[in-house]
């Protein structure tokens, strides 16, 4: 009977912890979930961001998911993802008037807090692209995850 009661207690405390975790794993841009989908993480100030995290994206461009990868830095210093495309801010209109509006994409930089990232992903939501996802951690999150960074053509 004791080591029952002693048993209920350590679950209900590990429910307790988990449920805190969870809470506090909605709130940081880190989140590695299982669906791009759960991924709209919604802050206290009234902003929504739309990250994916390398992991996810490694995990779907093995499995040949069709994704549009984005470079969004001015420069790119000798290095992309490999199959990237290379458009800064300033070109992002232009590119989007042709663009597939249901196509899932994914942007990236090399900003500490993904800033010129999530800047694209809020144009490209704006516009009507709601599969538009910021690379959280960006290139170099990219290759700790094992995706091919090569040398850019341009």
């Amino acid at each position: 009977m004791r080591l029952n009661k002693t048993l209920a207690s350590a679950i209900a405390a590990a429910m307790l912890l988990a449920g805190v975790a969870l809470a506090r794993a909605e709130k940081l841009a880190h989140v590695d979930a299982a669906s791009i989908e759960s991924t709209a993480l919604n802050f206290d100030d009234g902003t929504t961001k739309y990250a994916i995290s390398a992991k996810d994206l490694k995990t779907r461009l093995d499995k040949g998911e069709k994704i549009v990868i984005i470079d969004a830095r001015e420069g790119l210093n000798g290095q992309i993802i490999k199959g990237a495309l290379h458009i800064p801010e300033d070109k992002l209109k232009e590119w989007s008037n042709t663009a597939d509006k249901a196509a899932v994409i994914v942007t990236y930089c090399t900003c500490p807090h993904d800033e010129a990232s999530e800047s694209e992903v809020e144009m490209l939501r704006k516009w009507g692209f709601q599969n538009a996802f910021s690379l959280t951690g960006g290139l170099n999150a990219a290759r700790t995850a094992g995706i091919e960074i090569v040398v850019p053509k341009e």
